[in-house]
Order: C-alpha cells, then structure tokens, then sequence
C-alpha cells in the first residue's frame, strides 16, 4: 500500500514538473504569429512620382525562436507574406525598353491608381526582451533582416480614361517589365507586450537598376502579436 502510495505521489510529481516546464516553454514561444501594419514611402523617388497617404502594406509572419528560449535574448527565424500597394499619381509607361511613369493630368478623376507587389520573406532576427514587470509584461527590442521573393506584380487603374476623353477605363496589368524579384533589408521592432512600433529599410530597388527609376522601399507601422 505504502509503495503504490509512492509511484502515485510520484507520478503526480512528474505531471506537475512538465507542466511548469510547459508553461515556461509557451511563455518563452510568444511572439509567433506576427501582423503589421505599414504605411509605405519610396525613397529618392523622381519629383513627378508622388505617393498618396493610403500606400499601405500588410505583412503576416509566423516566426519561431530558433536559440535562446529560456533567456531574455533569442534568435528568431519564419517566413511571410507581405503585400505591398503604393497609390500614385502616375501611370508606369514602357519605352525604349525602360519602365518610366508619366504623371497624370489633375483634370482627371480616378478612384484608384496603384501599383502591388507581392512577397514572400525568410525573416530573421534578434530579439532582445527586459525581465517581466509586476504587470507580467516585458520591453522588446527585435533587429534583424529578411530576404524575400517577389512573385507578383500588378498595376491597377479605375477612373478617367488618360487617352480617350469623357470615357472610363478600368483595367489591370499583371507582371510588370523589369520588376526585381529577390529583395532584401532591414528591420527594427520596438514595443511592449503584443504591440510594437516596426521600420524596414529596403536594400533593393522594386524596379532593375538601368531599367525604371530607383525606388526603394521605406516602410514604418505597427506590429501586432496575436500569439
């Protein structure tokens, strides 16, 4: 009897270990299913291209901590997907086999006008975490970088026909000329808890170098940890 009493209080023992262990294990695994929210800008863009304040992007990840998940320091890696839609105010013009953008005319009304890209991204980061306050929440930090690839291009123009007037024109165009479809950069999360502030510094240009103008890709927003 006092033997059976023993394996039972020690089975309970066990049960009670690998739950607190997985507990510790959920806690230090937060942070893997990532939103953002982004206002898009492109830097050094030619004077005649200007970006409305609806250029947007939207960035789903699911992110894993590869090392340090008992620590206040982890190595991070996953993969995304990120959308990126930049409205404008001028329509991309092949010629001479170079991609340019000629303005369009204030005169003309027009719902939408934007271009989209799509990505997919291998991101990888750092990430940096203060001890848990009385609240039970920490100060993040997260450095790091991503390399994606651009599967999809597209221009979309609803509104005024730039060519035939008193008509409408809806249309779009799939797999823009000379878009570059590996793309690669850095990125910055600062926060607290399950909502941080992001940047991502793009390192190449959406379009061939020699081929369309030089836009790189700024983006700034807010990060959302749903878990």
């Amino acid at each position: 009897m006092i033997r059976r009493l023993l394996i039972l209080q020690m089975l309970i023992l066990v049960c009670l270990t690998s739950q607190a262990q997985e507990e510790k294990t959920r806690y230090f695994n937060k942070d893997q299913l990532v939103i953002e929210l982004l206002s898009n800008q492109w830097l050094d863009a030619p004077d005649d291209v200007k970006l409305h304040p609806r250029s947007l992007a939207f960035n789903l990840q699911l992110m894993y901590n590869l090392v340090g998940k008992n620590s206040n320091v982890a190595l991070a890696a996953g993969l995304g997907l990120l959308t990126e839609n930049y409205q404008i105010d001028a329509l991309p013009k092949l010629s001479e086999n170079k991609l340019s953008f000629a303005p369009l005319d204030d005169e003309l009304n027009y719902t939408s006008n934007k271009i989209r890209f799509t990505t997919v991204e291998l991101p990888v980061e750092i990430r940096i975490r203060s001890n848990k306050n009385s609240r039970n929440k920490t100060w993040k930090l997260y450095l790091g970088g991503k390399a994606g690839y651009m599967f999809q291009s597209m221009h979309k123009y609803s509104g005024d026909d730039p060519v035939k007037p008193n008509q409408k024109l809806k249309q779009k165009t799939f797999n823009l000329p000379y878009t570059e479809q590996f793309t690669y950069g850095l990125t910055a999360r600062l926060g607290y808890d399950a909502i941080m502030v992001t940047a991502y510094y793009g390192l190449t240009n959406h379009f061939k170098k020699d081929k369309a103008p030089a836009l790189y890709p700024f983006m700034v927003g807010l990060t959302l940890f749903v878990y």
